[in-house]
């Protein structure tokens, strides 16, 4: 159990395993109501909203906006916490006013003043511009057996099935009701992870549902998966499996040129003082520069550009750290949003990792 809230705090790169552990109502939870669904609360259980007219890790609300549209904020030191199951990345910025807002993969979330107890949602759709905040149809899970894989907006387990095609689903009747497809309501897009790569579809079943594709391959669950982090279907007749991105991409900015990012598109930095194959950054180090790990029987893959020799060394803690021509791979946990680049050469020690 330990070990994998250690790889949730990966994925969610600044969500250290310490804050996890705590006893303290997380940050954000999943609620909702009748008419909207699921949607994100806070730890006092009101709903939370994005703003379209933010762009990830910026606020655009402020002033009167901010008087009507509380920002969620958190204290001075204090990490941002999911609770158990909820997919995606939280992030903190720092408003004009000193305060630390709060986001979801990217997006600034707010309270609606108007809102009385917890379930109402009278902010959703106000001016055509506010919305309430809820998890991405296609976000990314894991389990510290396989690591980093596909999840739905429940936080379980996605899969594949061998037997279909691109854009064909051939599991139907009591197939269908083992691998119930993940589907979204008519008139509705999916929604992918920020961060993450690959394209979603959806394609019309014969019942009339609307079945999510992840590169044309369309998506299921697994009826006897319980709970987020089950995985019990893959390999299941040797045709079902998880889908998980490559552990390694390549990314790149104008001012830094090409650099490597972990399979939630965040950046992957190096450490001076590490040597080949070993790493130096432990304890505090290692809350404030998440390594990037795979699971106990996945071995890393390399998306294309990753030209480099990719190993794995085993941590004090017994977690399996990703390793790029020798050399430990590290989140920094003050990167917010996908191409944030902050760690480099903090303290002349840190740099992004070159492919």
């Amino acid at each position: 159990m330990k070990r994998m809230v250690w790889l949730l705090a990966l994925l969610a790169v600044w969500v250290s395993a310490a804050a996890l552990a705590q006893d303290a109502a997380p940050t954000i939870s999943l609620g909702g109501n009748d008419e909207l669904g699921a949607f994100l609360v806070g730890a006092d259980g009101m709903t939370l909203y994005t703003f379209t007219k933010d762009a990830p890790g910026v606020s655009s609300c402020v002033d009167q906006c901010a008087a009507n549209w509380p920002p969620l904020t958190v204290a001075e030191g204090e990490r941002p916490t999911l609770a158990a199951g909820v997919p995606g990345m939280l992030g903190v910025i720092a408003r004009a006013d000193g305060s630390r807002q709060v986001t979801y993969n990217g997006m600034p979330l707010y309270y609606w003043v108007k809102d009385m107890a917890p379930g109402d949602a009278t902010g959703y759709a106000v001016n055509n511009v506010w919305f309430v905040a809820a998890p991405p149809t296609v976000g990314l899970g894991g389990n510290d057996e396989l690591g980093a894989f596909l999840v739905g907006p429940n936080g379980k387990t996605l899969y594949m099935f061998k037997n279909d095609q691109p854009g064909v689903s051939n599991c139907v009747d009591q197939c269908a009701a083992n691998w119930p497809p993940l589907t979204v309501a008519e008139g509705a897009e999916p929604t992918l992870q920020l961060g993450l790569t690959g394209e979603l579809g959806v394609i019309a079943r014969a019942d009339g549902s609307r079945q999510v594709t992840y590169n044309d391959m369309p998506l299921y669950y697994w009826v006897n998966d319980a709970a987020p982090g089950d995985a019990t279907g893959q390999n299941v007749r040797e045709v079902w499996f998880v889908i998980q991105p490559p552990t390694l991409a390549v990314s790149r900015s104008d001012e830094l040129g090409d650099f490597l990012v972990g399979p939630n598109g965040m950046t992957l930095y190096t450490f001076k003082n590490d040597q080949p194959g070993v790493s130096n950054c432990v304890d505090q180090c290692a809350i404030n520069w998440p390594p990037l790990t795979v699971g106990s029987s996945q071995e890393p893959t390399a998306a294309e550009g990753v030209t480099g020799a990719i190993g794995v060394i085993e941590r004090a803690d017994g977690s399996r750290q990703v390793t790029y021509n020798g050399m430990p791979l590290y989140y920094w946990i003050n990167d917010v949003v996908p191409g944030d680049t902050t760690g480099h050469n903090v303290r002349e020690v840190w740099f992004v990792a070159q492919p």
